[in-house]
Formats: C-alpha cells, structure tokens, sequence
C-alpha cells in the first residue's frame, strides 16, 4: 500500500473555512521550492501513476504531492 500526502488544495469548500485554507495554501505558496498552488488534477495524476502498472514495484511509500514543501527546512518569515 502507498500514499499521497497531498499539500492544501483550493477545492470546493464551505465559507466558514475559506480564509483558513487560504492562509495554508499561501504559506505554503511562500514557502515551497516550486511556488505555485498544488492542483487537485497533480494530485490525481500521482494516485493514477501509484494504480497503473508502471508503480508495481512501488510499495509502502509516501508520495508527496505538495510542490517540495515537505522537504523544506526553516520557513520564511511573514512581510
């Protein structure tokens, strides 16, 4: 079994979480090593990649979906 650790999405959502979201989706814009928003269509792509036969040989691991913020060390500081 595989996963996908997606970084925040802009999908669909209720109005009393919008500005939340947001502020994730944002910070980790700011402080990611590719800044641009993730999208639900490269998150898809990984979880089609992970179901296709060109994964077979691909087990227990952790994909992460979220322009390399993962990987990042120290945040930047807030303007």
């Amino acid at each position: 079994m595989n996963v996908i650790s997606a970084g925040p999405l802009g999908l669909a959502r209720s109005q009393r979480h919008r500005l939340e979201i947001q502020q994730m989706i944002d910070y980790c814009r700011a402080n990611s090593p590719l800044p641009e928003a993730i999208t639900a269509a490269e998150v898809g792509a990984a979880a089609a990649f992970l179901s296709s036969p060109l994964a077979s040989g691909i087990t227990g691991s952790t994909v992460y979906v979220d322009k390399g913020y993962h990987a990042m060390g120290m945040a930047v500081s807030p303007p």
